[in-house]
């Protein structure tokens, strides 16, 4: 199941058929995503992270690990399979965690189900330690693929416009007070790395 074919599992973490289908199809992504995290000895949360699978896979190595949804029937299921994770339920826009007390925050395909984007960001940039970095990862509606991916989602959960160009994340980021904050496009994606 992991990016590093020769890594074991977690000893007692058995996921999901469904979980384990999630992470291999989104294996270029995970990559990435670690290698722009560098989550090894850090303390990392990811907001919107359901049953930890895909970060219990990009986050390898970090000192603690915690998931934050506002499903309780996600984080459930995480508990069950053992995930190498701490479960925390709650939303991005009010962050149950005092200042500072990470190194990493990321949201990956998460962002568009943000009420308030906008504090879910200023959220982000409280509970971030100085220097620490904030990545983001989402659909992109001004790539064509990413428009028709983020139509059909949309037509689901919500309306296409909760789905943020990059230069949209960089002005929402810059806007809320990181010191740095650049788009990178991905596939049918488009990454934030802001740092506080």
């Amino acid at each position: 199941m992991f990016a590093n074919p020769t890594a074991p599992e977690p000893r007692g973490y058995h996921p999901s058929l469904r979980d384990r289908f999630r992470v291999r199809t989104r294996r270029r992504l995970l990559l990435r995503l670690r290698s722009v995290l560098a989550p090894d000895g850090m303390r990392l949360l990811d907001l919107g992270g359901g049953t930890g699978a895909t970060t219990a896979e990009f986050g390898r190595g970090a000192r603690e690990l915690v998931v934050l949804d506002p499903e309780d029937r996600k984080t459930s299921l995480g508990r069950a399979s053992g995930a190498p994770v701490t479960f925390v339920s709650g939303v991005a826009e009010a962050l149950p965690f005092g200042d500072g007390r990470f190194e990493r925050v990321t949201s990956v395909l998460s962002c568009h189900h943000f009420s308030r984007p906008d504090d879910a960001f200023r959220e982000a940039a409280r509970v971030l330690l100085p220097g620490g970095r904030f990545v983001v990862y989402d659909l992109d509606p001004s790539h064509w693929s990413g428009r028709a991916v983020a139509l059909v989602i949309g037509g689901h959960h919500h309306s296409i416009d909760r789905f943020a160009s990059p230069e949209e994340l960089v002005r929402r980021a810059r806007s809320v007070g990181f010191r740095t904050a650049r788009g990178e496009r991905f596939g049918t994606g488009a990454f934030l790395i802001a740092e506080r």
